[in-house]
């Protein structure tokens, strides 16, 4: 009885783990396709003068997609920068912190793996930080990244914007994933202050944007 109950329950086990290999096998993300893409941010600090972020599909296309997608389902719509430390980052991008209460998103923001391309690789690194390598995206002023928590893998929606010195910020290159940059608007960037939202949001040229998946 007892060698059976094995053998059934060693059977359970094996079928399990073929299950979660193939889920995790099957694992699939949007990824831009497109080598790069503009999107457009509005503050309350300054409504008239537009952020214009490049989104950099070629070396993060996993994250640049994540980011695009959520801003044409309007999931920063009202959303406030939360944290802002002068000299070093402005953060936002949390659906449930807006500006107006009402605003809040209450639907589910899945998180994404770590992306982060290692200089001389064909392909980003997923799930884990860079040890001794040189990220091809480095954390510079106006640089755009995805916050997270310790877990490497806990990014969702909220990103910060770069605006200090690559002294200040350089210790964060590979650990965390760069996906773009401000082209305009930098000047709007350097002077948001905690509480400051986003008031609106384009996609730029999106007949221009291709999305596709990627099995991770």
């Amino acid at each position: 009885q007892s060698t059976w109950g094995n053998i059934q329950f060693e059977k359970m086990m094996t079928r399990t783990f073929l299950i979660v290999c193939f889920v995790a096998i099957t694992f699939s993300l949007p990824v831009l396709k497109s080598p790069r893409a503009w999107v457009q941010i509005n503050t309350s600090r300054d409504p008239s003068k537009p952020i214009i972020i490049e989104l950099d599909g070629e070396n993060a296309p996993v994250t640049a997609a994540n980011f695009l997608t959520l801003m044409q389902n309007h999931m920063y719509d009202d959303t406030v920068f939360h944290r802002v430390i002068p000299g070093f980052v402005a953060q936002g991008g949390d659906p449930t912190q807006t500006h107006n209460p009402a605003s809040r998103h209450l639907e589910q923001v899945n998180s994404i793996p770590l992306e982060v391309k290692a200089v001389g690789e064909a392909e980003p690194k997923y799930f884990e930080p860079l040890s001794n390598e040189t990220p091809v995206l480095t954390h510079q002023l106006g640089s755009i990244a995805m916050a997270r928590t310790n877990d490497p893998n806990s990014a969702s929606s909220q990103f910060y914007f770069v605006t200090g010195p690559e002294q200040n910020v350089k210790h964060l290159d590979g650990g965390y994933a760069v996906f773009g940059k401000v082209t305009q608007g930098l000047d709007v960037v350097m002077s948001l202050q905690q509480g400051d939202f986003i008031v609106e949001t384009h996609v730029l040229a999106p007949e221009n944007v291709v999305l596709d998946s990627k099995n991770l």
